[in-house]
């Protein structure tokens, strides 16, 4: 059995080190008599999403929901066409350079093809696919290593000298065991127990190893992010699709019953998820897959949907927009991202939210997506589209939503014709993907995001999850509008906490008080607070008012960030505009203290912005700066 020694990169950022979990006493042990327990509820052979090809009315029905022709033709130009080679220059971009799209196009160019074949088999069930099918498993499986680039920084798993499990090896496994679910008896037993003892060495071995011993860095069974509940379902689902011995079976099912857990614990008690609404869509859409492959393999026995908070959770799509759609990009969220409507479906059906919008299923679009299990899931009977559960209709705060024990605040006009609406947050800088970014806000007005956080980058580089992770001007309080003194930006941690420390909310007005003091590592500094008023009359307008007291003089800055055109106007205002909308900011600041106005573009793995810079002209040791947006 082979020992992993990597440490996950998210650690790094966060200083924990988790390569070791202390184990008491081994899982199997512990866990003996649930395991026993659980496999009685299990069916006697393994079984995935969906049908096996030898149910020819269920894929006649799958037909009708995709466009099978593009589904042909695809496979038929795969099929004959030559496998991408593996690249392994390509896949060593990352550990020479920091540079991750090289080598995961390389990747998901090579595995893509497998599932068109496999959709043409099923639909056709003709046997041509077969050969090109075998022959891509056995590519696919040959791989030097299952991880991403990035999660594989000491190169163990490319070299073999030991494999840990991440989210992609989780999902492959368990795309590998639906494939030899659904294809059953087409293929040959010598492709099935190569793919099976690959799983097994790649996937099975190391997480048990973990379970068991709590060596390894399969650090995701107790974290509580996404990787929780992305690798618990990719581990456990392969698993059930594919192990024969139903003890064993149960095994990984216990496990995620109990692990499955901490991934609720990464969100606040409210349903507030901290890593941004692309991760809570990644996650959670991933924690879905995982509840129903558990509902049905046990035949509703096990369920993860238990407990209020999971209907607070389920809610967060709903209650994070800010209006027409638009959404906070906080944290490493990219700009643009919207909650998926397929978890808002499938939550309002199985617990009885009472949201009309989500009680008939999103419409699927006709080109099939680059995913495998999830879709089978979708497409075929499941919890959601078999049965309802109607709990009344969920009642949901137009004006606002405050999520209390995250300390972040959706303020929304009553209209959302042209209007302002805002989302603003406390928090502290040691979140889930963090950004330094205490007392950031976004203002939106009509659909247009025209002031408001950067959001995250396209895609990581290197350093990014590193000790130098707040180098980057976007991650750190520089890319962000909040507060610099004398040039020093917020400091990540725990201890630098946005302290709500009053709040007062009408259906005219709103306001929210945080303590930002702790965040700014400044000498002298006594006391940095920063207020919000939105305000709902009219049009809508929001007020930021920062008021700092230091022991010495210091020099003040504040800022913007937006991706709109910008001028200075005569009056000492900015405009600010978009496509179609724009506001004025009319910058107030202490007597006979002047400011300055300066920009900087800014563009790290992501989108350019504009960094609007406002500085006082001198220092002073106490003041009050104003922004009035509107």
């Amino acid at each position: 059995m082979k020992r992993v020694v990597f440490v996950s990169f998210f650690f790094i950022f966060a200083g924990i080190a988790m390569a070791h979990i202390p184990v008491k006493e081994p899982f199997s042990k512990k866990m003996e008599s649930r395991i026993r327990e659980v496999a009685k509820m299990l069916p006697e052979k393994p079984k995935g999403f969906g049908p096996t090809y030898h149910d020819r009315d269920a894929w006649k029905h799958f037909a009708k929901r995709y466009d099978v022709e593009l589904i042909l033709s695809k496979a038929e130009e795969i099929r004959g066409s030559e496998m991408p080679a593996w690249d392994d220059e390509a896949y060593l971009e990352f550990s020479r350079n920091g540079v991750r799209p090289p080598g995961e196009k390389m990747i998901n160019r090579r595995k893509s093809r497998l599932f068109y074949l496999v959709w043409a088999e099923c639909l056709e069930n003709s046997g041509k696919y077969i050969p090109a099918i075998e022959y891509t498993l056995r590519e696919l499986i040959s791989h030097p290593s299952w991880v991403l680039p990035a999660h594989d920084r000491k190169l163990d798993n490319f070299y073999g000298r030991r494999y840990h499990v991440d989210l992609v090896a989780s999902l492959f496994a368990q795309d590998l065991g639906q494939v030899l679910y659904m294809l059953d008896d087409k293929l040959s037993s010598a492709v099935k127990r190569a793919v099976v003892d690959s799983i097994y060495s790649r996937v099975f071995i190391p997480t048990r190893e973990t379970l068991e011993t709590g060596r390894g860095n399969n650090t995701w069974i107790h974290r509580t992010d996404n990787w929780n509940s992305v690798c618990l379902n990719g581990v456990t689902g392969a698993a059930l699709f594919l192990i024969k011995n139903v003890y064993e079976r149960a095994y990984y099912v216990v496990a995620a019953e109990c692990y499955s857990r901490n991934s609720i614990l990464g969100f606040t008690d409210d349903g507030y998820c901290t890593e941004g609404l692309g991760y809570f869509n990644y996650g959670f859409s991933n924690y879905i897959v995982l509840r129903e492959e558990l509902y049905q393999s046990t035949g509703g026995k096990i369920d993860l949907f238990k407990g209020d908070k999971i209907k607070r959770i389920a809610m967060y799509g709903v209650n994070f927009e800010i209006q027409n759609g638009v959404y906070p990009a906080f944290a490493d969220c990219k700009i643009g991202t919207s909650v998926m409507p397929y978890i808002l479906w499938y939550c309002n059906r199985n617990l009885g939210l009472g949201l009309d919008k989500y009680e008939k299923e999103p419409v699927v679009e006709k080109q099939i997506e680059p995913i495998f299990a999830p879709v089978v899931m979708r497409s075929f009977p499941n919890t959601a589209s078999i049965s309802v559960k109607k709990n009344g209709r969920k009642k949901v705060d137009l004006l606002r939503q405050y999520f209390d024990r995250a300390g972040v605040l959706i303020s929304r006009h009553a209209e959302s014709d042209g209007t302002i609406s805002v989302a603003l947050k406390g928090g502290n800088n040691a979140e889930n993907h963090n950004h330094n970014d205490l007392g950031t806000f976004v203002v939106v007005k009509g659909q247009e995001m025209l002031i408001g956080d950067a959001g995250g980058p396209y895609n990581y580089a290197g350093d990014m999850w590193t000790d130098k992770r707040y180098t980057f001007k976007t991650l750190s309080s520089y890319g962000h509008p909040v507060p610099c003194l004398d040039g020093v930006c917020q400091r990540a941690g725990q201890e630098a906490l946005a302290r709500v420390t009053k709040t007062v909310f009408t259906d005219r007005q709103d306001e929210f008080f945080l303590d930002l003091t702790s965040a700014y590592p400044v000498d002298g500094l006594k006391s940095l607070t920063r207020s919000f008023t939105y305000n709902r009359s009219g049009k809508g307008s929001l007020i930021v008012e920062d008021n700092f007291d230091c022991k010495t003089p210091r020099l003040y800055e504040s800022a913007l960030i937006t991706f709109g055109r910008w001028t200075l106007t005569e009056d000492n205002c900015i405009e600010i505009e978009g496509e179609n909308e724009r506001v004025t900011v009319k910058v107030e600041t202490p007597k006979n203290c002047h400011f300055s106005v300066t920009s900087e573009k800014l563009q790290e793995n992501g989108p350019e912005m504009t960094r609007i810079a406002i500085k006082l002209n001198k220092k002073i040791e106490k003041g009050t700066i104003k922004l009035v947006i509107k």
